[in-house]
């Protein structure tokens, strides 16, 4: 009865430590979900700023297909003139004509850190054992303080009084 009651016991530590150390720190314990929070915001954050891009190009893509000022100044830029209208090159001033339309910048996700799954199965072993193993040590220790206690002298011999099975 004993001897069962210190493997349940120990099996009971051990699998509650597994569990403890799976909950916490594994593949999908608290502290793997917090990294994939925060990889979350980033990617909304990300996606926030791609849609702020997205709807600024498209107001600029229906302002050069329907508006005629914005088409001429374009065509401007690009060095066209209309009839009638004379160029004028100052010689000395930087010339911008390169465009540069920010896209975002790419993201790739990260493979949240996680204790492996043996880690965890070891460390629910490893306190099955030492649990067992203190259990039997305290057994052991309360049978022999049992068996001092018993201890009767007659005469010089010692005689213990052990129960009988």
């Amino acid at each position: 009865m004993i001897k069962m009651f210190r493997i349940l016991v120990a099996a009971l530590a051990g699998t509650a430590i597994y569990v403890l150390v799976s909950f916490t720190c594994g593949r999908d314990g608290i502290w793997a979900d917090g990294q994939l929070r925060e990889q979350k915001r980033i990617l909304s954050a990300r996606a926030d700023e791609i849609q702020k891009i997205n709807d600024s190009l498209s107001l600029e893509y229906t302002a050069l297909e329907k508006d005629p000022d914005v088409i001429a100044g374009f065509a401007r830029k690009m060095g066209y003139v209309r009839d009638g209208e004379k160029v004028v090159k100052i010689n000395g001033l930087i010339n911008i004509d390169e465009y540069h339309f920010e896209t975002g910048t790419p993201i790739k996700s990260i493979e949240p850190y996680s204790l492996p799954e043996w880690f965890c199965k070891v460390s629910g072993l490893l306190m099955f054992f030492v649990t067992y193993l203190y259990l039997m040590l305290k057994d052991f220790r309360v049978k022999d303080a049992a068996v001092k206690k018993n201890k009767v002298k007659i005469k010089g011999i010692p005689v213990y009084d052990l129960p009988q099975v």
